[in-house]
């Protein structure tokens, strides 16, 4: 009869109980690893929003990711471009860009760091992210561009630069409506008299027929009616 001490189990479980530990291991390291990732991801986050230009700079140089995003959230996966962008700070998007952010990436929403910077109206960060290979037809879901973005928010300059930088004064969202009927529902005088400007006919209409004069006419706004119709004559 073949007789067993009891510690002959054990060493037979030595390279079981050793490739448990080296799993453990690992398996720790990583967890690690991308806590200490997030908590970088996050201090660059916060100098952007803190406007810290200087302390973006070490952190990209001691190797963050340029392409951090917030959390789960009102914010999740605003990436640090998008935040940079919404608050105009040039000098943080070459920076982002430099350390390889891309222009295009999207949030959850399909939403790029050139769509914030048209909803914030800031001229300066849409001219950085154009010149840098951002869309400037970039749609996102009901056919939300820059440009309607930026018409809807009342943004003239940040219009005006987007035209000039190329982007498609023809957009349309999905219901068919033009930037001149975005505007003209607003009652934007401003805007309206810019996209006339910048050669928008006030007589192209959506499917239903509906343009801006007709847009004019049913809100009452006679000032706009009478800018519009002009425009029309004149074309």
């Amino acid at each position: 009869m073949v007789r067993y001490r009891m510690g002959d189990s054990v060493k037979r479980n030595r390279p079981c109980l050793h490739l448990l530990h080296h799993a453990v291991l690992v398996l720790g390291l990583v967890v690690f690893a991308t806590s200490a990732a997030q908590a970088s991801g996050e201090a660059l986050l916060n100098a952007i929003i803190d406007r810290q230009p200087q302390r973006v700079a070490i952190l990209l140089d001691q190797g963050v990711s340029p392409e951090a995003v917030s959390g789960l959230g009102e914010f999740e996966g605003k990436s640090a471009l998008m935040w940079a962008a919404e608050s105009g700070q040039v000098v943080m998007i070459d920076l982002l860009l430099q350390y390889g952010a891309q222009v295009d990436r999207s949030n959850p929403k399909g939403g790029t760091a050139l769509m914030y910077a048209a909803v914030a109206g800031q001229v300066e960060a849409i001219r950085a992210l154009i010149e840098a290979g951002a869309n400037p037809d970039h749609k996102v879901r009901h056919g939300w561009t820059p440009l309607l973005l930026a018409t809807s928010k009342g943004h003239v300059a940040s219009v005006r630069a987007l035209a000039e930088l190329g982007a498609d004064l023809n957009t349309r969202d999905v219901y068919g409506w033009t930037l001149l009927m975005r505007a003209t529902e607003r009652g934007d005088t401003e805007m309206v008299t810019t996209l006339l400007e910048l050669g928008l006919d006030p007589q192209d209409a959506d499917t239903t027929g509906t343009s801006a004069i007709t847009l004019a006419r049913r809100i009452n706004t006679p000032e706009l009616l009478r800018l519009l119709e002009t425009a029309s004559g004149r074309l």
